[in-house]
């Protein structure tokens, strides 16, 4: 290998000296050392990076994925950030399982395919520890500034036992706890409060119509929306705000829900058109779909609803854990009900956790998986099509609920919309495929989101469902 940019300190690994990051140019590889790149799914080798793989490293012409020559490619020409990543946790886990060999990561996306940095680097995160995964120092730099760049993805994972673990803290912090039953009053005072103004507030969907309005260069250049550049420029406008602790925890909840039905909106319509995607998402979060009522955009917070009973029983259950000299201790509550989990699942992966951790609910709900221990950690749900755990987070992917199902009764006026238009059809009145596409959801009616393992799993699903609609 010769380089001369941004190598760093280094690191030993198999005994052998290699870059602390990918070098800026690379022109040779040790036998044991594979160069990663970005790729189309055709495996069209034609410019940037893939052209080096394949003059240089011995990429194959028609192979847009995996391990050929001395390369990895990763396909990122094929639509947004989120088509990317199944792929690059495909690669981590290749890596993974492959120790004998060395990776180094270019900036795939970051050429052609017209992403930054900021867009790619998120999707590495679970690369980062990794001893055979060299990655850009560009990569690297998104990391130890996770304050800011990647706050899109924080903002995406604030649901509601995180909200309501932050709305616990937050009264803790100004009248110190010593039970469950004395933190109730209060606790249910702000949760009144919440519902009274609702989970997508007028003056948030104004702040959203402005930002897209101002920023509509920015977030549709390369002909396509860039959704992680939308969610870091509303993150931006809510930093250092002179509002209540409780206020800002609001807002963050408000922010996930619309962030999330506008994901949904432009994985199924990928909006070219600003004022289209701007109707779109207003339509639905104000209610104008439903006669100026959105009520439906609100968090279930009555009676024994999901989840909030079950954050409610957790703390219950574990208040003695998180409880230090007789009070309630806000970095005990945040270790028991959340951090051990994730440690947990960083040091051994989500299934090995969940065969020592967790247990079925039952005969009759054989998919929904409980943690021994009630408040120690989220109720997953399997999806069978992906194979994946998914967390269940109380919309539409709680127990006995389908991926995306929340999701998918927002966006139903847009997805009748896009059947009319010829974009989806609509097959036997409960499955939406999309028309001349691999990269637009698949919906069922009464599940919601299909996910699935691969490309070549879905292509297959959509053939199964038109041959047995013919039949």
């Amino acid at each position: 290998m010769n380089d001369t940019h941004n190598t760093g300190t280094g690191r030993l690994y198999n005994g052998v000296a290699r870059p602390q990051y990918t070098p800026e140019m690379i022109r040779s590889l040790k036998p044991d050392e594979i160069f990663v790149f970005g790729s189309n799914l055709g495996g069209h080798h034609g410019g940037g990076a893939a052209r080096v793989a394949v003059n240089k490293f011995g990429a194959v012409w028609g192979q847009g994925v995996g391990l050929q020559g001395q390369c990895y490619a990763i396909p990122t020409m094929q639509g947004g950030v989120e088509t990317i990543k199944p792929y690059v946790d495909q690669f981590i886990n290749f890596a993974k399982n492959h120790g004998e060999l060395f990776f180094y990561v270019t900036r795939i996306g970051c050429g052609i395919a017209g992403f930054r940095d900021e867009d790619i680097a998120p999707l590495f995160r679970n690369a980062v520890g990794v001893e055979n995964i060299c990655l850009p120092k560009s990569f690297v730099d998104v990391f130890a500034n996770t304050i800011k760049a990647p706050e899109s993805y924080k903002v995406m994972m604030y649901g509601q036992c995180r909200t309501f673990a932050d709305i616990v803290k937050s009264l803790n912090n100004n009248k110190r706890y010593h039970t469950y039953e004395e933190l109730m009053p209060d606790f249910l005072k702000v949760i009144k409060e919440y519902q009274k103004r609702g989970t997508a507030n007028k003056d948030l969907l104004v702040i959203l119509e402005n930002v897209l309005r101002e920023n509509e260069k920015d977030l549709f250049s390369g002909e396509s929306f860039h959704f992680e550049r939308f969610a870091q420029k509303l993150d931006s406008l809510f930093d250092n705000r002179d509002t209540s602790k409780i206020d800002v925890i609001f807002t963050n909840r408000q922010m996930t829900k619309l962030l999330i039905l506008l994901k949904t909106l432009n994985d199924i319509c990928r909006y070219t058109d600003i004022d289209l995607l701007r109707n779109d998402l207003l339509a639905i979060a104000s209610g104008r779909y439903n006669c100026g009522d959105n009520s439906y955009m609100g968090d279930p917070l009555d009676g024994w609803n999901y989840p909030i009973n079950w954050f409610l029983h957790g703390l219950q259950e574990q208040w003695n854990n998180i409880v230090a000299n007789g009070v309630l201790d806000n970095q005990l509550l945040e270790k028991v009900m959340f951090t051990n989990h994730m440690t947990r699942v960083q040091n051994m992966g989500l299934n090995a956790v969940i065969d020592n951790d967790f247990e079925i609910d039952g005969p009759c709900h054989p998919e929904v998986f409980f943690p021994k221990e009630i408040g120690t950690a989220p109720v997953y749900v399997k999806d069978e099509m992906s194979r994946r755990y998914v967390k269940a987070c109380g919309e539409g992917k709680g127990p006995r609920r389908g991926f995306g199902l929340y999701e998918m009764t927002l966006v139903m006026p847009v997805l009748m919309r896009e059947v009319r238009n010829g974009n989806y059809i609509l097959l036997d009145d409960n499955f939406f495929l999309p028309v001349g596409t691999l990269k637009k959801p698949v919906f069922i009616q009464h599940l919601g989101r299909v996910r699935f393992a691969s490309i070549k799993e879905k292509q297959e699903f959509i053939d199964r469902i038109k041959r047995e609609h013919r039949r």
